[in-house]
Order: structure tokens, then C-alpha cells, then sequence
């Protein structure tokens, strides 16, 4: 089966939770027998002839163990997705804090449609996994040994019979196992080809356009969109057959407990109403397994996208940080000195000898085509790269030997693309007198107003 022991560190402070859910499927499991040796019990007095109130009080313990049986399958349920949801919650947060202490230096050499597809779709994934999959996995290893142990009080021999089979159907899955490990690794990486090319093509589709080059992106993108299809294919086939040795093993397992107790009951080594509640109690060691199968798409799919989001957790930035002590008289004055700088993996300097000074309060244009090294000056003075060679100097001192947090809050920056964040705290207002409503419901007539007071403040 898959289990991912990466997956189960995320869940830290949160382990107790799946430990109740897995518990209270177990109590469920629990009451399903105890219903069928009720029943078993009702129909074996039945047959027998015996008084109605006898049969009575084994019906009324029957139903009662079929309501208790769901309330505890409902609260198992609830439990799990909480505790699902609760690990989405978290573990977004780290990622978000992850790509933020990273920086812009890293995320800038990254592709955009597969970060937001680890970030999103990867912990989307993941909810089923920890919510339904993950329990389910631990309910049915324990259920087979859990059963027989009852079962074993009325038949050793069929019981056991039992056992086999359902321990035979949790091992044959494993046969299909590493190729439908390495489908879902494939698949994984085919989606996440696919989802950067077209978050690619859909920000830069304006330039495409004017180039002429939308019809060979269009073509580019049938081809990851056609890879991504052949290996969810593929990934659905071997699904299919996971199932096929599931369902086999059940069937298998429960003819063989029907014959090998049929023998039994026909040369007096046991009785016709230990048959019908082991046959009819047997069910309950199947159960599990047969959950499990149709969640196991789910485990193998939850394993696949986590292969991204440990990616980005373990990911590193070549940017430097903090650490050195900060310089309360540290004035803005920039000096570059025979500055040189290439970026990684490209073959021509962006800088190459560049030097200048700036005094204290002077303003100062710099200008020049696309590639000029504009960008890259204001990259090195965020300490988002260091030089190859040359010196970079803030009052005096090599940015070096400065605290980089220091460096960054004392520079500004307005993008052509400006993004605006609203700060304030969202508090309900009242409504208004003249029937008008909340303004919240107008965001149209709103943000005019905030960008005339933002224009009024710059």
C-alpha cells in the first residue's frame, strides 16, 4: 500500500486527531459484528422455534448496533476531513512562508505555473489523502487480526480461512505497487509541464499575439496536454487493476469460508448457528478492504503531489540573510566600483565594470534599453544576487558586511505593474440610513476613491 513517511512528519500536532479517527472506525468495525452475531443469533432461534421475546431482544440489539455503528462511522468521518482540512491550513501556511523566505531571487527563476500548482492543486490533493485515505489504510491493517480474534471464539478453522484471504488481498496490491508509484510520479510531472506552459501562454498570450506565435505555443501546448492525458490514462488503467486483485481476494476469501464451513456444519464440527454468524461476521473482515480500494487512487494521487511540495520546502535561495549587526548611522549613499555580475546559467555579463556614486539626497536617472542592467542594479542593491567582482558600497560600507534586512528597508520600490494590498481590518460597518446598504457591496464605486487617496499621499 502507499505511505509516505514524509507525509505523516507534516501532520506533527496532529497525529492524536488521525489516532481518533482510526479509533472510532475501529469501534464501528466493532459494532458491525457484534450486529451480525446478533442476527446470526436471531435467525439460528428462529429456526429453532424459540419464543418471540427471545427473538425480540436479538432483533432490538441488532438495530442498535446498526445505529451505533453509523453514528460512529459519521463521527469517524467528520473527525478526518476536520483533521484534513486543518493540514491544508497548515501546510499552506508553510509554503506561503517558504516562498517568502526564499525571495524574489529564487522565485524569479522558477516557473510560475508549477509553484501555484504545488501551492494549490498539490494541497488539494493531499486533503483526500489525509482524510480519507491515511485512516482507512490503518482501519484495514488492523481489521483482519482484530476479526479473527472474535470470529475464532465460535471456529478456529474458518476463521482462519478468513484471515488468509484478507491478509493475501492487502498483499496483492503490492505486486502493481512500483509501477503505479512511478505512473503517479510521471503523471505528476506531465501535469506540472502542462499547468507552467499554460499559465505561461495565458500572461504572455499579448505577446504572442504581436509576435505571430500563438498558433506554435497552441501546437506546444496540445503536446503536454496529449503526454498529460496518456499518463493519467495509464495511471487509471493501473488503478483498475489494483482493484482486480482486491475484488479477487475478497471473492476468493469468502467462497472458501462458505465451503470450508458448509463441510464443517454437514460432519457435526460445528454448529449452524456458529456458520451463520461467522458467515454473516465474516463480511465485516472484507469491509475494510473494500473502502480501502476506493481510496487508493486517492493515496497513490496524494503521494505524487507531495513529491512538489517537499521540492519546495527543501528548496534553497542563494540570496544571503541576515545575521550581521545593523548600523544606526548608516547613511544612503550608493557607490558601485568596477561592478560585474552574470546571472546564473547565461553566458553574458549583465554588468560588466559598472561604476557610479551617489550622494545623500542627490536623484539620480538611470535609463537605458531593455537588458540594460537597470533591473539587475536594484537586484544587487537588495542583496537578491552578490557580484562576481567589484564593490558595492552603502555610507561607506561594503553591502557585504551589512545586514541584508537593513539594506531592503531603507529602499523603495514602484513596479510597473503595481500591485496594491488593502492593510486596513475588515470590520463590519452598519447599514446605511438611507436605504442605500453596506458600501462593501459596491466595490465599483469604492476603489476609485482608494486610488485617489493613495494618488493624494504619493
Amino acid at each position: 500500500m502507499y505511505f509516505n513517511w514524509r507525509l505523516w512528519a507534516i501532520m506533527a500536532g496532529l497525529r492524536q486527531r488521525v489516532g481518533g479517527a482510526v479509533a472510532l472506525g475501529l469501534l464501528a468495525m466493532g459494532f458491525g459484528i457484534l450486529r451480525f452475531v446478533f442476527l446470526g443469533r436471531a435467525l439460528a432461534l428462529t429456526f429453532k422455534g424459540a419464543p418471540l421475546l427471545t427473538i425480540g431482544i436479538a432483533a432490538v440489539a441488532t438495530a442498535v448496533c446498526v445505529m451505533l455503528r453509523a453514528a460512529l462511522d459519521h463521527a469517524r468521518t467528520v473527525l478526518a476531513q476536520d483533521t484534513a482540512g486543518r493540514v491544508q491550513v497548515a501546510l499552506r501556511a508553510r509554503l506561503f512562508d517558504r516562498i517568502a523566505e526564499l525571495g524574489p531571487a529564487w522565485f524569479g527563476a522558477e516557473r510560475t505555473g508549477g509553484v501555484m500548482l504545488a501551492v494549490i492543486d498539490g494541497v488539494e490533493q493531499l486533503q483526500t489523502f489525509f482524510g480519507a485515505y491515511l485512516p482507512q489504510l490503518v482501519i484495514a491493517a488492523c481489521a483482519p487480526l482484530v476479526i479473527f480474534a472474535v470470529l475464532a471464539w465460535w471456529d478456529v478453522a474458518t476463521a482462519a480461512v478468513m484471515l488468509v484471504a484478507a491478509l493475501a488481498t492487502l498483499a496483492l496490491p503490492m505486486l502493481v505497487h512500483n509501477a503505479d508509484k512511478r505512473a503517479a510520479i510521471a503523471r505528476a510531472a506531465a501535469f506540472k509541464a502542462f499547468g507552467e506552459e499554460f499559465l505561461d501562454a495565458v500572461q504572455g498570450l499579448p505577446t504572442l499575439k504581436v509576435f505571430g506565435q500563438s498558433g506554435a505555443f497552441a501546437a506546444k501546448l496540445a503536446e503536454r496536454a496529449r503526454a498529460l492525458s496518456n499518463s493519467t490514462f495509464w495511471v487509471l488503467a493501473l488503478g483498475l487493476l489494483t482493484r482486480f486483485f482486491t475484488d479477487l481476494g475478497t471473492g476468493l476469501g469468502a467462497a472458501a469460508a462458505i465451503a470450508v464451513g458448509a463441510w464443517r456444519v454437514r460432519h457435526g464440527e460445528m454448529s449452524l448457528e456458529a456458520l451463520l454468524i461467522i458467515l454473516m461476521a465474516g463480511t465485516e473482515i472484507f469491509r475494510p478492504l473494500r473502502d480501502l480500494r476506493n481510496v487508493l487512487h486517492q493515496g497513490m494521487i496524494g503521494q505524487s503531489a507531495a513529491t512538489a511540495i517537499h521540492a519546495l520546502l527543501e528548496a534553497k535561495s542563494d540570496a544571503p540573510s541576515g545575521g550581521a549587526p545593523q548600523r544606526p548611522d548608516l547613511t544612503p549613499s550608493i557607490a558601485f566600483e568596477a561592478v560585474r555580475f552574470a546571472y546564473p546559467g547565461r553566458r553574458g555579463d549583465a554588468l560588466a565594470g559598472l561604476s557610479f556614486e551617489i550622494a545623500a539626497g542627490e536623484t539620480v536617472g538611470i535609463v537605458g534599453p531593455s537588458g540594460a542592467g537597470k533591473s539587475t542594479i536594484l537586484r544587487l542593491l537588495l542583496r537578491q544576487h552578490d557580484a562576481q567582482a567589484g564593490a558595492i558600497r552603502i555610507g561607506g560600507h561594503d553591502i557585504g558586511t551589512l545586514d541584508p534586512d537593513q539594506v531592503r528597508g531603507m529602499i523603495a520600490i514602484v513596479t510597473q505593474d503595481t500591485t496594491l494590498f488593502d492593510g486596513r481590518q475588515s470590520a463590519p460597518r452598519p447599514a446605511r440610513r438611507d436605504g442605500g446598504g453596506d458600501d462593501r457591496r459596491r466595490p465599483h464605486r469604492q476603489r476609485p476613491r482608494l486610488h485617489q487617496r493613495l494618488a493624494a499621499r504619493l
